[in-house]
C-alpha cells in the first residue's frame, strides 16, 4: 500500500488562508483582532526574511522553525523595546498560525508543536490606577461651559459605562437609547455585547451633543474632519482635559482612557456592588481579571483601620529574644498574645 502524499502549499498560500479561511471565516473574528494578527505577522515575517537575507515573499516553511521564533522574540525585546506583555501576544499569533498550518499540512506537524510549546515570559501584573472621586470631580468641573458638548459627553460616557476605548469608538447612533429607559449597547471583545444604563446626566450630555451633532445615522462620536474618532483621539481629549484641570493623580501616572474604566470599577465596588455585577458591566469574561479590584480596595480598607486603631494586645506585647516556637504557641492567647515568663522569688 502507498502512503499518501500531501501537496505542497506554499507558506504565502498558507499566510493568505490563514486570514482569508480560518480567521475570517471559520473563526469569525472580529476586524480588530484580524488587523491585531496581521501587524504580528508582518513583523515576524520581516525579521524572518532578514535572518534569510532574502525578500519576504520568497520565504518557505523553514521559518517555521523554534530557533526562528525564539530569534523573533528576542528581536523584540532588544531591538523594538516591547514588553512582556507585548512579547507574549506576538508569541501568540504565532502559535496560532503553527496551529493552523498543522491542521492543513501535517507535513509540518512536528515543526509546529515544538512552536507551540515555547513558554510564555513571566511579568509583574502592575498596580491597577484610578482616580479619586474628588479627581474625577475636578475632570468634570475643568471641562466647563464652553468646552465642547461632544468632550462632555464623551468623559461621562467613559465614566459611566467603564468601556474600553475602542468599544467607545465603534459605537454608533444606533447604539444609543435615551427614551425611554435609557441605555447603551457596547460592543466588546470578541463580538460580545453588554448593555449598560445611562446616568440622568449622562443623559443630558449626550441630548445636547446629539442636538449639535444632528441625529443622523454614522458615528457616535466624530473629530474635527466630521470622521469616527479615534482611540488616539479619546486619549488625546482626556490628556488636555487632565492639563486644564491641573490635576496630579493620587493613584495614576496619568489620565488615559483605561484609568477612567479602573475606576468606574473601583466606585463600584466601593458603592458597595457585588464582583459579578461590576465583571458584567465591564465586560470581563473571566471574575478572575475583577479580583484586582478587590486587592486594592482591601489595602485601602486595611490601611485606614491601621490608622485610626491598633490592636490592643498586640501594642502590649513583648517580643521575645529567645523560644520562638513557644512564643509562637502562644500567639493569641488571652488576656496578650505573648506572656511574660513567671517571675520566680527567692527565698
Amino acid at each position: 500500500m502507498k502512503s499518501p502524499k500531501f501537496a505542497i502549499v506554499s507558506l504565502q498560500k498558507l499566510v493568505q488562508d490563514f486570514f482569508e479561511k480560518h480567521l475570517t471565516i471559520e473563526r469569525n473574528a472580529s476586524r480588530n483582532t484580524v488587523l491585531a494578527y496581521r501587524d504580528a505577522l508582518k513583523l515576524f515575517l520581516r525579521h524572518a526574511a532578514e535572518r534569510a537575507g532574502c525578500p519576504a515573499d520568497q520565504l518557505d516553511h523553514l521559518i517555521l522553525d523554534v530557533d526562528v521564533v525564539r530569534s523573533f522574540l528576542e528581536w523584540l525585546e532588544k531591538e523594538r523595546g516591547s514588553g512582556a506583555r507585548t512579547r507574549n501576544h506576538r508569541l501568540a499569533v504565532v502559535k496560532a498560525f503553527a496551529r493552523y498550518v498543522a491542521s492543513v499540512a501535517p507535513e509540518h506537524l512536528e515543526r509546529c508543536r515544538r512552536i507551540r510549546e515555547l513558554p510564555r515570559a513571566a511579568f509583574e501584573q502592575p498596580e491597577i490606577q484610578y482616580l479619586d472621586d474628588d479627581e474625577i470631580l475636578e475632570l468634570a468641573g475643568a471641562i466647563g461651559p464652553a468646552a465642547q458638548l461632544r468632550d462632555r459627553a464623551l468623559f461621562l460616557l467613559l465614566y459611566n459605562t467603564g468601556a474600553r476605548a475602542q468599544e467607545i469608538v465603534d459605537l454608533d447612533l444606533s447604539d444609543i437609547r435615551l427614551d425611554p429607559v435609557p441605555i447603551v449597547t457596547l460592543h466588546g471583545k470578541g463580538r460580545k455585547q453588554r448593555t449598560c444604563p445611562l446616568w440622568a446626566r449622562t443623559v443630558a450630555a449626550l441630548e445636547q451633543w446629539l442636538n449639535e451633532r444632528g441625529r443622523i445615522d454614522g458615528p457616535l462620536f466624530l473629530n474635527a474632519r466630521g470622521r469616527r474618532l479615534t482611540r488616539s483621539g479619546i486619549a488625546y481629549i482626556l490628556r488636555k482635559l487632565s492639563e486644564r484641570a491641573k490635576l496630579s493623580p493620587r493613584h495614576a501616572r496619568r489620565v488615559t482612557p483605561h484609568v477612567i474604566r479602573h475606576t468606574t470599577a473601583m466606585h463600584l465596588l466601593q458603592s458597595g456592588v457585588d464582583i459579578t455585577t461590576i465583571a458584567a458591566w465591564l465586560g470581563h469574561s473571566q471574575l478572575s481579571t475583577t479580583h484586582g479590584y478587590i486587592e486594592i480596595d482591601l489595602r485601602m480598607k486595611q490601611k485606614a483601620i491601621a490608622q485610626t486603631a491598633a490592636i490592643p494586645e498586640m501594642a502590649q506585647g513583648k517580643y521575645p529574644e529567645g523560644k520562638l516556637l513557644a512564643w509562637l504557641a502562644n500567639l493569641g492567647k488571652p488576656p496578650r498574645y505573648v506572656h511574660s515568663p513567671p517571675t520566680t522569688t527567692v527565698n
